[in-house]
């Protein structure tokens, strides 16, 4: 009689555990098909300055044509003493 009250108890068990189990995949199934992502009105925003900003050259273009027109006149000058400053500060 002890096997068959076991017995009974684990069909019982098992029966209520897949019970659970069974009902929580349901649950879960349906949170993941009701959650969705929105971004702020701000994250919108930045989103589309950051886009735009990829966009743009890192490069001057005018301040670098008005350089090497210096440089090809021979009217562009760097004194040695602000080479070397420059190259201390960016070495240290």
């Amino acid at each position: 009689m002890i096997v068959n009250n076991v017995n009974s108890s684990t069909n019982y068990y098992s029966n209520v555990a897949a019970t659970r189990y069974s009902n929580s995949i349901g649950y879960v199934r349906g949170v993941q098909k009701s959650d969705a992502f929105t971004p702020s009105k701000e994250a919108q925003s930045f989103s589309e300055m950051l886009n735009k900003l990829k966009g743009v050259s890192d490069v001057r273009e005018d301040k670098v044509s008005d350089i090497q027109a210096k440089i090809a006149s021979g009217q562009y000058f760097v004194s040695a003493q602000d080479i070397a400053t420059s190259i201390l500060a960016n070495r240290f």
